[in-house]
């Protein structure tokens, strides 16, 4: 007979996070974290186990746990007071690695590039990186980060803060640090501190409704000292719809990733002709992504090649990017290829030779790959989502509301009729409504961000 320990974990964790527990222990800061650590690893143990985890993407298991602590425990900080002339720009990011390269890092990056001119100095905090793997040179920082210095949330260690610090989050777990970093300030004396929060998605949608739901929420709710950058003018109206007020609020109409631009001015915008043998179908497949609808992508992709007869699904190649997946068997003879996570040359080498794109996102934010898909002539199927309408973007967006296979199937044939017509054209890339024509620096610039200064 087996014992079932997960409640008698759960009753441990209650106990040693109720405050007369916290305000006894807190001073020993490396037994308290210890004693934390371990019984939050038993409980993704027990949780885990409780559940049929599809590891369709290397990496998931490891994400979840450390997105399971880090999401959940607050952030220890040592707090050395005054710092006069000392003042110090925090950037939060959830990894720091070239391999966490997507487009809502490099934006980020490209807004803490911007800010750091009004700072003696910087200093990026990962939320989610294993340091180790850095020391052994596993993992590499982005280019834009090597030569700083970093901070660890996987170290343990309490973030060293002193009363020049500003804060930039830039995902939602890591507003606590700014939490914690300002109730130091107010036990000092000092006066409260603004933080910048970059937006990119409404990210309390990220979880379902449970503590991380709420903690998302509750880092939109200190609007008297928020400083909102908003990724995107259908973001900024999703987030007023929802209540959300900031005291300072810059609207941004996102930029292309500077690679892709590189290569469009180099193109002079002139997309060459596809007239290959096979249509090259791309999907935006991430596996573990709710918003990104995997599984409604792949029933699609499978029911039109059902319909195709046998004979004919040769003429047809469906490749899948994003996060890495097993090949996928769609139909007799037809099977959905995984490219994994590109990096951006071959990411755009890709778009330069497909002819059709099925991208699904079911958040307010743009997203990126579809308009990426429609600026390189891919007639593409993509969902809208509130206040987002994806067909109002670009001539060759076709959306739904429903991320239904019903809904999607039609679209995707249409797609596929429209791309065949297409491929023997050379024609201009046409830049998405949604999407600005400056560069992140000139974009940012144009926003006239005022500076916060300790």
């Amino acid at each position: 007979m087996s014992i079932n320990f997960f409640p008698i974990i759960n009753l441990i964790h209650y106990f040693i996070t109720q405050k007369f527990f916290v305000d006894k222990y807190k001073n020993t800061t490396p037994f308290y974290f210890l004693l934390r650590v371990i019984v939050e690893l038993m409980i993704i143990n027990s949780e885990l186990e409780k559940t049929r985890f599809r590891a369709a993407c290397p990496g998931q298991f490891t994400m979840i746990a450390k997105g399971f602590i880090y999401q959940t425990m607050k952030p220890l900080v040592s707090f050395s007071g005054d710092s006069p002339g000392r003042s110090r720009l925090n950037v939060i990011l959830p990894g720091l690695g070239e391999d966490a390269a997507f487009g809502g890092m490099t934006s980020a990056l490209e807004l803490a590039r911007h800010l750091a001119a009004a700072y003696v100095s910087r200093r990026f905090i990962s939320l989610y990186d294993d340091e180790e793997r850095f020391r052994r040179n596993e993992a590499r920082p982005h280019p834009a980060i090597e030569d700083t210095r970093i901070f660890f949330a996987s170290s343990g260690k309490p973030l060293p803060c002193h009363a020049g610090d500003v804060f930039l989050v830039t995902y939602w777990p890591g507003f606590s640090f700014w939490e914690a970093a300002h109730k130091a300030r107010l036990l000092r004396g000092l006066p409260p501190l603004p933080f910048y929060y970059f937006i990119q998605d409404y990210e309390p949608s990220f979880a379902p409704f449970g503590q991380k739901h709420a903690l998302a929420l509750k880092s939109y709710a200190s609007g008297g000292l928020t400083h909102a950058v908003i990724n995107s003018a259908w973001l900024a109206e999703h987030l007023k719809k929802h209540g959300h007020a900031f005291a300072r609020e810059y609207v941004l109409t996102p930029s292309l990733n500077p690679a892709i631009a590189a290569w469009l001015r180099k193109m002079n915008f002139r997309l060459l002709p596809k007239d290959s043998g096979q249509t090259i179908i791309l999907f935006y497949g991430r596996p573990g992504m709710a918003r990104n609808c995997f599984e409604t992508g792949l029933e699609t992709l499978s029911r039109f090649f059902a319909e195709l007869p046998p004979s004919g699904r040769g003429r047809f190649s469906a490749l899948s990017a994003g996060l890495p997946h097993e090949d996928v068997p769609l139909a007799e003879g037809a099977m959905l290829k995984s490219l994994g996570r590109l990096s951006i040359q071959n990411y755009i080498a890709l778009l330069a030779r497909a002819h059709v794109g099925l991208s699904l996102m079911i958040s307010p934010h743009p997203s990126y790959p579809p308009l990426e898909m429609a600026l390189f002539g891919l007639p593409t199927v993509t969902t809208d989502y509130g206040v987002k309408k994806m067909r109002e973007a670009h001539p060759l967006l076709l959306s739904t509301a429903w991320p239904e296979v019903d809904e999607l199937l039609p679209l995707l044939r249409e797609a596929v009729v429209k791309a065949e017509k297409l491929k023997p054209a050379a024609r201009r890339a046409v830049m998405p409504s949604v999407l600005s024509g400056l560069d992140w620096a000139e974009n940012f610039a144009s926003l006239h961000i005022e500076p916060i200064l300790p």
